[in-house]
């Protein structure tokens, strides 16, 4: 078996680039290590008894643990499955390890904290600073996943904390700590104890800064779910994602802030996106779906004359041909010229946007900032422009109107195809890019 040294994809035969992360020379040959066995061992067959579905139902073995927190709760699905396992990854720094110990604060349930990388002393600090109640708090300051089982077995709890995964051993395995063989037969005991025993187990898996280390992609399949981090290192933002959850569709994320001590649940993320509440030359207002929660961002933009022969177009967390489409279509049918301009857009507050349906609120801040005219806070701009110059119909369009009618914006424009319920704002319809600019 061979694997990659760059994402642990594993591979039958060597290769020079690697299938999965394309990354080249990175295959090296790995053999699993084999458990000792003497010849006296013997091997017994046990009959297990089966159960119907309706006797699972009744025996209720999906017990919930829901959390004070409603955002944490959102991106599991609504609650934590009492005997699930899930895996939370991303880079060092990011205060995975200060979200776990604030689980102290969220549930009433016992915890059981293990660390090998800090000090209890260094846990206990940590855990002042964040004022977290000790009534349900105890630690283990061991790293052999033996012992650590067999306390686990003769001290009861509701939640297990393993941080991290990547300095565990076990004794049964020769390999060093962190490597795939040490993390897989780690991970399959964890997983074992957990439906056996009912307890959640929370896995902290490392990676490194300069992204030369991964995990095992096995890894993502034995846990039940991923927890996935996104953050800017200039922003007190955080996103937390969940990409797998055997238990509820990866469809909400959990957006809070960074504060000195801990992390807060933010309850209106778009006050966040949003830099100011008055009219602005240059800035519009959309409404995005990430995943299945509807997010009101500013788009800006700025125009000024090229001094060259060539304009720029420039653009941050907006795809670059994006802009170049919009600014094609805008040229092609109104009379916005922008063959002698550079243009500059973006999306505040770091929020990369995928999805074409703020195409309209990017087309508006661009003739706004072109026409030297402001556009008004109180109006949202959805829709995607196709290169017939016609607006496009968005998917979720009454969530998102929902959500504009929720924050009080008093005008909302969309495509005339769009067939809505009674709405209590102000719906302005448009067919094509022209009729836009009668309302910048």
């Amino acid at each position: 078996m061979y694997l990659c040294t760059s994402c642990w994809n594993e591979s039958i035969k060597w290769q020079g680039q690697c299938d999965y992360c394309k990354e080249w020379n990175t295959l090296k040959e790995f053999k699993e290590a084999k458990k000792s066995s003497s010849p006296s061992d013997k091997i017994w067959w046990i009959v297990q008894e089966l159960s119907s579905l309706e006797q699972v139902k009744k025996e209720n073995t999906e017990s919930k643990i829901i959390t004070s927190s409603s955002e944490f709760n959102n991106v599991l699905g609504g609650w934590i499955v009492s005997w699930s396992v899930i895996l939370m990854s991303w880079e060092p720094g990011i205060w995975k390890s200060t979200l776990t110990l604030q689980l102290w604060n969220f549930v009433k349930e016992n915890i059981i904290y293990i660390s090998w990388e800090e000090t209890p002393y260094q846990i206990s600090d940590r855990a002042k600073r964040l004022d977290i109640k000790w009534d349900n708090m105890q630690i283990l300051w061991e790293n052999c996943i033996e012992d650590i089982l067999e306390t686990l077995k003769n001290n009861r709890s509701d939640i297990v904390i393993i941080d991290s995964i990547s300095v565990m051993h076990s004794n049964n395995c020769t390999w060093t700590s962190g490597s795939v063989s040490q993390v897989r037969y780690i991970t399959d005991l964890l997983v074992s104890f957990a439906k056996t025993s009912n307890t959640t187990v929370f896995i902290i898996w490392h990676i490194n800064k300069d992204w030369a280390l991964a995990w095992p992609k096995t890894l993502e399949h034995m846990v039940d779910t991923v927890l996935f981090f996104e953050w800017d290192k200039y922003d007190n933002l955080r996103i937390l994602r969940a990409l797998k959850n055997r238990f509820w569709p990866t469809s909400e994320i959990w957006i809070f802030t960074m504060w000195e001590k801990w992390l807060i649940d933010l309850k209106n993320p778009w006050l966040e996106f949003v830099n100011s509440t008055q009219a602005t030359i240059w800035s519009s207002l959309s409404i995005t779906i990430e995943w299945t929660r509807a997010i009101i961002v500013e788009t800006e933009s700025l125009t000024t004359y090229s001094k060259f022969g060539y304009p720029k177009r420039s653009s941050r967390w907006i795809n670059s041909s994006k802009l170049d489409l919009i600014v094609a279509v805008l040229w092609k049918y109104t009379p916005i010229k922008l063959e002698s301009d550079d243009v500059y857009t973006n999306i505040s507050r770091w929020l990369k946007i995928d999805e074409p349906w703020i195409d309209l609120s990017l087309a508006a801040s661009i003739i706004s900032s072109k026409k030297n005219t402001p556009l008004p806070k109180d109006t949202i701009y959805i829709g995607e422009i196709s290169l017939t110059w016609n607006i496009k119909k968005p998917i979720h369009i009454e969530k998102r109107i929902k959500e504009a009618e929720k924050m009080g914006f008093k005008n909302i424009i969309i495509p005339k195809t769009t067939n809505l319920k009674i709405s209590k704002s102000n719906i302005i319809q448009i067919n094509n890019i022209k009729e836009l600019i009668q309302h910048v």
